[in-house]
């Protein structure tokens, strides 16, 4: 059974991380608008390429006849252009130019990293899409606006369910054959050793934390401390982190934060792996909080950073089988997420690997175990555990990402009976028949799936 329609979908992401796979595959022009949504035009080519990206991805989808995949593709652009503008039409919901171009300029930098450069970027866009920098970078301001309205709307209405384990295998059995195909797939493994100060530089930090806990003790404004000392990007905000939900934050920030009344903030700095906090509750509701935190970092040294080389590279060269790998991850790695199972990673298809991963996986064998790493803050040794061609999801080793699936769908059943009500307050215009009789066919050039 095909997996019904499903709203907020990275557009953006769905189509770059096809088309740019595509290396020197011929474009496929498609001009004029296919559809007008509130005076928002939709392109004939905004929905080819969702089409193309979406085909090559999910198997049952590309069985369909191409006017079917269309027709498709189509209703779902169009209801995603009807949420944003009635988001926008909410005046509760407010998208602020500087946030939409912080993320996107955040989501910008993660691809350019992915492909290697800019330069790589350019080129890879030019041959696959006939997209420059310039074009593609106006999309990503675009579409990450009109996302971030989407995601205010879909708090507002629907919030953030979360599956239970029972709804994510009911959604596995029925939708085990709509699944994506996961193709040129990697398993990894890790263990991760972070680069930590020495403890004159730890010592110090701690005591610049205490003396500001000291001025908050006399009167000091804590958002103008915050502005004036912090070395967080909040510091700005008066340290301001708005609402999240348990599980989002640094556990030990959590730990010090739930204790605390509104309105107080931790007698005592407390340490993270990003330095020494100050944490301020602000409110609470439901099973959220919201804090503010001055931070004051620890940053290693050139020889605290060579310590921490030396000794994970000491520790990979005496791994030599699966078991020993799967021991010492459990011992040494600080990923609390994957040390309990061994650093396992699980499994990514190597064209979406960050371009740090992808360069380390390339250079090893299968069951082949990495030298130390330098990534972010910390070193990591990676094994590569498998190495196949093509696969298909399962339950037991793909379990967060059908999870998400199954949110996804969760998400989307809610906004469809919202988006019947509201496809009345929002104009609507599909000029969908015109695909037929435009001058460069794209059913010319794309073929029919029905007929194979």
């Amino acid at each position: 059974m095909r997996i019904p329609r499903l709203q907020s979908i990275n557009i953006t992401g769905l189509v770059l991380s096809v088309l740019v796979a595509m290396g020197h595959a011929a474009r496929t022009p498609v001009e004029g608008v296919a559809a007008v949504v509130d005076g928002t035009p939709i392109l004939f080519s905004d929905v080819e390429e969702l089409r193309q990206a979406m085909a090559s991805q999910r198997p049952a989808f590309e069985a369909q006849a191409v006017s079917e995949q269309r027709k498709e593709v189509l209703a779902r652009l169009i209801d995603e252009k009807i949420l944003v503008a009635r988001a926008k039409q909410d005046t509760t919901l407010k998208v602020s130019d500087k946030d939409a171009d912080a993320k996107a300029d955040e989501w910008y930098g993660r691809v350019v990293q992915q492909q290697g450069g800019e330069k790589q970027l350019e080129l890879a866009l030019k041959q696959a899409t006939g997209m420059s920098l310039g074009q593609f970078k106006a999309r990503i301001k675009d579409q990450t606006r009109d996302q971030m309205y989407r995601q205010k709307l879909q708090m507002k209405f629907v919030g953030d369910p979360d599956p239970s384990q029972l709804q994510v295998r009911e959604f596995f059995e029925k939708y085990r054959d709509s699944l994506p195909v996961q193709h040129d797939g990697v398993r990894l493994s890790h263990i991760q050793w972070r680069i930590k100060a020495n403890n004159a530089i730890d010592s110090t930090a701690r005591a610049q934390a205490q003396i500001l806990i000291t001025r908050l003790d006399k009167g000091e404004s804590f958002a103008e401390l915050a502005k004036d000392r912090s070395d967080d990007f909040s510091g700005k905000d008066g340290g301001d982190l708005g609402y999240t939900k348990r599980g989002t934050l640094d556990p030990d920030y959590e730990r010090a934060a739930y204790v605390l009344d509104a309105g107080d903030y931790t007698a005592h700095p407390v340490k993270t792996r990003f330095g020494y906090h100050i944490i301020r509750l602000t409110a609470r509701k439901d099973n959220e909080i919201r804090t503010s935190h001055i931070l004051i970092k620890v940053i290693p040294s050139a020889e605290d950073t060579v310590r921490a080389h030396h000794f994970l590279d000491s520790v990979g060269q005496a791994l030599k089988t699966e078991q020993a790998f799967r021991s010492a991850a459990r011992s040494f790695s600080e990923d609390r997420q994957t040390r309990e199972m061994g650093g396992d990673l699980g499994w990514f298809q190597h064209d979406s690997l960050n371009s740090a991963y992808k360069e380390v996986v390339d250079s090893l064998p299968e069951g082949g175990i990495s030298g130390a790493v330098l990534i972010g803050d910390s070193y990591h040794l990676f094994r590569l555990d498998r190495k196949v061609s093509e696969r298909h999801l399962t339950l037991e080793e793909d379990y967060a990402t059908i999870s998400q699936y199954a949110k996804e769908l969760l998400i989307s059943q809610k906004l469809s009976s919202l988006l019947e009500k509201w496809r009345d307050r929002v104009s609507v215009e599909s000029r969908i028949a015109q695909f037929k009789s435009s001058e460069e066919s794209p059913d010319a050039e794309a073929g029919d799936n029905s007929s194979h």
